[in-house]
């Protein structure tokens, strides 16, 4: 039932360091609804892809998922009630502030706030990027994929899986438990994760269409390396070459580039890893870091690799291929 992951739902205690993040750093573009309290963040043709709101408290995320139309809205109300999920309608000033035609939203296990919408409306400008890159992987594939810690992760996984329709790209349990969905042809949407950590959002992944892009980002970032959250690398299923960025509200963007796609028959499988190489995950304990690291060491041994597939090529490429 869901198409892609639409836009991101902010409300944070640190407006001015999210406007000089995502602007000076990230290549966004802020528009300022009401200085101090609201803004829309744009990433492509889109008038929004992040609704940021302020607050005194704690930040708090939520995730805005795109359906094609009210019928299907209607039928993941209609799915999400059945499963025990209280759906409650968008407000006037929610859907205007979303530039979508309507929206609901519920909670989910870990009391993240989750919405699906229809109708998101292009802006009335062009996209302006706040520096100097060549835009972001978006359309029919979304803004990009979130991933979670959590810790209800059966709950989770039925929830994505059996009511909003989401299918199993891979999974993996070392060196911890994880399960990649998708939704379109984006290798994967949603990756949720169980580490013994408690409930918190992970990342949001942003796909540059250019490396020097992630380059530059990267070059940035390394003058503060506690920015840092994990370290320049591969990853061993979407191929995406990345690093993530520590936000002000404590969570990450990953930037990223050249991820493969996936297909209708596409079929699952398990990994044997994280990572081709690099992605070194500070926020680890030390016996888990040391594991991720000896898995590396493992997959090297092996000789195991990946093609890089551009955008304008893209295959369904199944298998990493060895040396």
């Amino acid at each position: 039932m869901i198409n892609a992951l639409s836009y991101i739902v902010v409300q944070t205690p640190h407006m001015q360091a999210w406007v000089d993040q995502v602007t000076n750093h990230i290549g966004m573009q802020v528009e300022v609804l009401e200085a101090g309290k609201t803004m829309r963040i744009r990433a492509d043709q889109k008038i929004q892809r992040f609704v940021v709101t302020a607050t005194s408290g704690e930040p708090t995320m939520g995730m805005g998922f795109e359906v094609p139309d009210a019928s299907t809205m209607q039928a993941c109300m209609k799915a999400l009630d059945a499963a025990g999920y209280t759906t409650t309608p968008g407000t006037a000033e929610e859907i205007e502030f979303r530039g979508v035609q309507d929206m609901v939203h519920f909670v989910d296990n870990d009391g993240l706030r989750l919405e699906i919408a229809y109708g998101l409306k292009d802006a009335s400008t062009e996209f302006k990027p706040g520096r100097p890159i060549g835009g972001f992987r978006t359309g029919k594939m979304g803004l990009g994929h979130v991933a979670l810690i959590t810790e209800h992760f059966e709950a989770l996984s039925n929830l994505y899986r059996n009511v909003l329709g989401m299918n199993l790209t891979d999974y993996t349990y070392k060196p911890f438990k994880v399960e990649f969905l998708h939704c379109n042809p984006r290798h994967h949407t949603i990756g949720i994760a169980h580490t013994g950590q408690p409930a918190k959002i992970y990342h949001l992944m942003l796909e540059y269409n250019d490396f020097d892009d992630v380059g530059r980002a990267y070059d940035m970032a390394l003058p503060n390396p506690d920015s840092i959250g994990v370290t320049l690398g591969r990853h061993i299923n979407d191929h995406a070459t990345s690093f993530y960025l520590k936000n002000p509200d404590g969570w990450m963007f990953e930037l990223g580039w050249a991820t493969r796609t996936v297909g209708p028959d596409w079929e699952a499988e398990e990994l044997k890893g994280m990572s081709l190489w690099g992605h070194d995950r500070t926020w680890l304990p030390d016996h888990k870091r040391e594991e991720a690291r000896q898995i590396l060491r493992d997959l090297a041994a092996e000789g195991l690799r990946a093609p890089v597939v551009l955008p304008e090529n893209q295959t369904q490429l199944k298998q990493n291929t060895k040396d």
